[in-house]
């Protein structure tokens, strides 16, 4: 019995020792953990700073991470707001584009129709053109226009002196009577000064069978002579046949010199006859071609 009694006393003061260091531990690790020790080794105040960097920089992740956030906003916001513009930008060209297109395509329809009214205006013009110039030429047909006679010789009667003058020039024996003609005047050119070429004289006669007659003889007379001036007696053209057949001069001086026969037919057409044959010209170009092939054979 007071065995068991002691070995129970001996256990209950172990334990009250293990109690005490432990409690003893406890207080000296809260007195060397105030002191800044631990059983592992001191706490380094450089990781207490780096803990609080690294709290800051996360901190500052956080704000610049929502500083971001709100600018990306803005800037698609912004972008948005562009590219609808843009958008309204590319269907308003569009649209202007279809109507450009739909207006060149009438444009050029009215283009077609206009060119096409042009060529036919064009066409009628020339005609027109054709006729006016084959009717002024038949009112002349019974006109001669006669060149080189002095200026003053018909003593202001004009139609008095083409009736003396053309049976002088040409031989009375060849008419029955006086030469009856309607009128007779100079030409409305500004009168020439002295020592310049005299305006032609224009006369139209009441028969055309007295116009054919004198033309005749004129050309069978060669030279003619009025008061020791050479004459020369024409049939009256408009203006128009005038240049027509003027474009003709050098070539027909040509074939004088070549010995050629020639004749100008009504309005501007140049008649050839060579070798037995009759050729008809109406471009001066030509003429040139036929003389030349003619001098190298």
């Amino acid at each position: 019995m007071s065995q068991r009694k002691g070995r129970q006393y001996t256990q209950t003061t172990l334990e009250v020792e293990s109690h005490a260091a432990t409690a003893e531990k406890s207080e000296g690790a809260k007195a060397s953990g105030a002191a800044g020790l631990t059983e592992e080794g001191p706490i380094s105040l450089g990781s207490l700073q780096i803990e609080g960097l690294g709290k800051e920089i996360r901190d500052e992740i956080s704000s610049l991470r929502e500083t971001t956030k709100a600018d990306m906003k803005t800037i698609r916001d912004e972008l948005t707001e562009k590219v609808e513009r843009l958008f309204s930008l590319q269907a308003e060209a569009a649209n202007i584009q279809t109507s450009m297109e739909q207006s060149l395509s009438d444009t050029s329809d009215r283009l077609t129709a206009l060119e096409n009214s042009c060529q036919s205006l064009a066409a009628d013009h020339k005609k027109l053109q054709e006729k006016c110039v084959d009717l002024e030429n038949r009112s002349r047909r019974q006109n001669i226009r006669t060149l080189n006679i002095p200026e003053g010789s018909e003593n202001n009667t004009p139609t008095a002196f083409v009736a003396k003058f053309l049976p002088k020039v040409l031989g009375e024996e060849n008419f029955d009577g006086p030469i009856l003609n309607d009128r007779a005047h100079r030409n409305l050119a500004p009168k020439p000064r002295n020592g310049e070429r005299p305006r032609p004289i224009i006369a139209r006669l009441h028969y055309y069978s007295d116009k054919e007659k004198i033309m005749s003889l004129s050309r069978s007379k060669g030279k003619l002579s009025f008061e020791g001036a050479q004459v020369h007696i024409f049939t009256d053209m408009s203006p128009e046949v005038g240049r027509q057949r003027a474009a003709f001069n050098q070539v027909k001086a040509k074939l004088r010199d070549a010995g050629i026969q020639y004749r100008m037919l009504f309005p501007a057409k140049l008649e050839i006859t060579a070798d037995g044959s009759k050729m008809s010209f109406t471009d001066p170009r030509a003429v040139e071609r036929f003389i030349d092939s003619n001098k190298s054979s």
